[in-house]
């Protein structure tokens, strides 16, 4: 309900709807001139309201609840942690498109003389809107302010409604998304007579009598497209007049799955570190309070399996189970396991279904028929009733935190669900965040260790090339240098043993920035503070934070130079030289741009499987959790990018990135090999991933953060202050700021204000604070009371990222 942040509205409520209304349902309310969907929260039997000034509910639209009393608490509490709205974290939680809304149409009122004389008053951006609108007549709001900047649109509109030239009505608009129905035919009419009658349609209507025939045969129901292919429509319709048939509406399931699921001829057995962790989780599962655990272990050691086998007894016990993965490609492949060991009793729930999909999943959940639910981020809200168990996979992954409001983090609301519960909550990952490894040590959460790899195979063996000698030996200089020697040679080594490999480049598109190698100058987003990527598949350079796209010029813009060239590469270019190098060889890549497609994951990740395709290119999301057991060579082809990162998480990062995308290699019979490319191979993060070496890390970065008071032993919320004037920007800013340290006790302080790394987005300028405390509470409350002191307008541009993941 877009109302402003953290408030609730109080409505009465008509006497005619009183029966019909529930905490946890919808309700149509007014707001200013519109009717929005609510959320009722609560209701109020008697207490200090003016029931005088309070407007009516106009109606209930569900018949029964849909957010019980947990997920309303669950809710709320994560709307107060993250200081944003109650009503749009219950928006999250529910399947998008189901609220009716209200669209605002703008409409010219006949007077070419007076909007002739005001048009001279306007500005040439509002004059070109008028001229659009005057053409048109009638158009909806949402149509100008695709075109045209909504501030600009907005003031125009109010001028105009002022002076009586034009109106602004408002419509109310069906769900975008409702259940799916069929329709069915059935016999009305009782069988014996049906059989007495069908020798008169014998003679009259022998359509008719073949329809009747082949319901009293059939015994059942048949879909109204088979009635009238064999009665005809107007037969049909005869006999629904005539009270023999009738047609009935059924609700149908949008179900995700391709392929029926094929059950597991058998389960592999544990080893004893598997066993261990499975006893453990079993003993907490059944203590019946909260048990938050980590599972450590390395790439390929099973952790899957554990999952499984935990599961399993989640379900004997009639209990259910979430797991919740950090990217949509891994659904998929997580699901198809899952559905091979427990059947159909299993639900998605992610954003690359089809709205229906998404909404019929979200009802089989909340009608108790999926004892398993398997989803992304947003799952970590699913209306289960028995949950027993959580398991957060790949629990490091930044992909767990929302990055625009509300700015939750799944893997944090997951451990309060079950705090909430008292059930067990199962974090796992090969490379823990700081923030749990610390937990887990401080026993917080319990710990289980799975060391080793599976069948006792051995963790890849990784080798450095230091790109500095590489290009100096070779004598490369304004090319880039993507495939070096020692890759080159056991690229063609791998594919004459008939093995498969992974090449992984953390950047897409064809080539990171254009240079006008005279000038000097490069290609630049209008809009962002980013320089355009070039995209050879539509011949485009892109901005990839904002879509901005535009040729690439002939010429240098500045100086008319044509020693204009590509710097960097990306999975594109990468691509273009693997196929030059290996000419012969099947290759396939996965990004972004190649999995933009509904199936496109799966058939990608089906033919790596399959051993169709020879040679994989991607970015991250290639890294995370999937098993090639036929892959055993593994290229990183620059291991430098996210070390560059201002963030004090970058080598965090960096290591974690290796490690899981490292990890891809020798999962199967035979031995995997890595090669890291990097133009610092000294580098601390570095070496630890080569030495698989998590405590080396550990121990380095642990002082650097606990001197800054930066997690996990102090908290954070990022304040992102943006505007459109630069200026204005930097002011509020600093307004902020000093607002914020007039308030500061001993045990919270702050950094900044300062231009965020990325200074413009999206056409506004970004300058950030970040407010630093020892304990959460008190953090969480001074930030609070000091935004409150804001004037209204200045709240509105001010963004709040609490425990922010990303500083840039």
């Amino acid at each position: 309900m877009p109302v402003p942040p953290r408030r609730v509205l109080t409505y009465t409520i008509p006497s005619l709807l009183q029966k019909q209304v529930e905490v946890g349902k919808r309700a149509l309310v007014p707001l200013g001139p519109r009717l929005v969907t609510g959320y009722i929260v609560g209701l109020l039997s008697s207490g200090p309201v003016d029931l005088q000034n309070l407007k009516p509910i106009d109606a209930i639209l569900d018949s029964e609840p849909l957010l019980d009393h947990h997920m309303l608490k669950l809710t709320r509490l994560v709307a107060d942690y993250y200081l944003t709205s109650w009503g749009l974290v219950i928006r999250v939680s529910l399947p998008p498109g189901i609220d009716r809304r209200t669209a605002r149409t703008v409409e010219i009122i006949e007077s070419p003389e007076r909007l002739a004389q005001e048009a001279g008053k306007l500005s040439p951006l509002q004059r070109e809107i008028l001229t659009a609108l005057q053409a048109r007549r009638r158009m909806p709001l949402s149509s100008l302010k695709r075109r045209w900047p909504a501030k600009e649109v907005d003031r125009l509109i109010r001028t105009l409604v002022s002076l009586n030239l034009a109106s602004l009505t408002y419509r109310e608009n069906i769900p975008a998304v409702r259940p799916a129905y069929r329709s069915l035919v059935d016999l009305a009419a009782d069988r014996a007579m049906v059989r007495a009658e069908i020798d008169v349609f014998h003679r009259r209507a022998r359509r008719q009598a073949s329809l009747l025939e082949h319901l009293l045969q059939s015994g059942s129901t048949i879909t109204s497209a088979e009635a009238i292919s064999i009665a005809g429509a107007s037969g049909v319709r005869s006999l629904i007049a005539k009270g023999f048939i009738r047609q009935v509406m059924e609700e149908i399931e949008r179900s995700p799955w391709e392929e029926t699921a094929v059950a597991a001829d058998s389960w592999p057995e544990p080893n004893s570190a598997q066993q261990t962790a499975v006893d453990g989780l079993i003993q907490g599962l059944n203590s019946r309070t909260f048990f938050p655990a980590l599972l450590y272990g390395a790439t390929g050691s099973g952790k899957t399996e554990v999952y499984l086998r935990v599961i399993s007894e989640v379900v004997r016990q009639g209990r259910q189970a979430l797991v919740l993965v950090p990217e949509i490609a891994l659904t998929p492949v997580t699901a198809d396991r899952f559905r091979s060991r427990f059947g159909d009793r299993i639900a998605l729930l992610h954003s690359g279904l089809s709205p229906g999909e998404r909404l019929d999943q979200w009802r089989r959940i909340k009608r108790g028929m999926a004892d398993i639910v398997i989803g992304a981020r947003s799952a970590v809200f699913a209306p289960l009733s028995r949950l027993g168990l959580i398991v957060v996979d790949e629990e490091h992954d930044t992909s767990y935190k929302q990055d625009d409001d509300p700015r939750y983090h799944a893997r944090d609301v997951a451990m309060a669900r079950g705090q909430m519960l008292g059930i067990a909550v199962l974090l796992g990952s090969a490379t823990p965040s700081f923030e749990s490894i610390h937990r887990a040590k401080e026993g917080a959460y319990r710990l289980f260790l799975l060391p080793e790899r599976v069948h006792a195979r051995a963790l890849p063996s990784i080798t450095l090339i230091d790109m500095r000698e590489e290009r100096a030996q070779i004598g490369v200089r304004g090319a880039p240098l993507i495939f070096s020697r020692r890759l080159t040679d056991a690229i063609k080594e791998t594919l004459a043993k008939g093995e498969q490999i992974l090449l992984f480049i953390n950047r897409r598109g064809y080539a990171r920035l254009l240079l006008c190698r005279e000038c000097g100058f490069t290609l630049r987003c209008p809009h962002c503070s980013t320089s355009l990527i070039y995209h050879a598949a539509d011949d485009k350079m892109r901005c990839h934070y904002c879509d901005y796209r535009e040729r690439p010029p002939g010429r240098c813009p500045q100086c008319g130079g044509i020693a204009c060239g590509w710097l960097g590469y990306g999975t594109q270019q990468v691509e273009a030289a693997a196929r030059i190098l290996a000419p012969n060889t099947t290759i396939a890549r996965m990004d972004r741009d190649t999995t933009r497609g509904r199936q496109a994951y799966r058939q990608i990740l089906k033919s790596v499987q399959q051993r169709q395709t020879q040679i994989l290119i991607g970015t991250q999301m290639v890294g995370k959790g999937h098993d090639f057991p036929g892959i055993t060579l593994v290229g990183i082809l620059s291991a430098d990018g996210s070390m560059q990162i201002p963030d004090f998480r970058a080598g965090e990062r960096t290591y974690a990135l290796l490690t899981q995308v490292a990890g891809r290699a020798g999962r199967g019979d035979r031995p995997g090999q890595v090669i890291v490319q990097t133009y610092n191979p000294e580098h601390y993060c570095i070496l630890a991933a080569r030495n698989h070496d998590y405590e080396a890390l550990c121990q380095i970065e642990r002082p650097l953060r606990e001197k800054r008071g930066l997690p996990p032993f102090g908290f954070l919320i990022l304040l992102l202050v943006t505007a459109v004037n630069e200026a204005h920007t930097q002011a509020k800013a600093e307004r902020l700021a000093d607002l914020l340290l007039e308030r500061a006790g001993s045990s919270v302080t702050i950094e900044g204000p300062a231009p965020a790394p990325l200074y413009r987005l999206k056409g506004r300028y970004r300058w950030q604070i970040l407010a630093k405390g020892h304990d959460s509470s008190t953090l969480h409350r001074w930030v609070k009371e000091t935004i409150a002191l804001l004037p209204p307008l200045e709240q509105a541009g001010v963004e709040i990222d609490v425990d922010p993941v990303d500083l840039c």
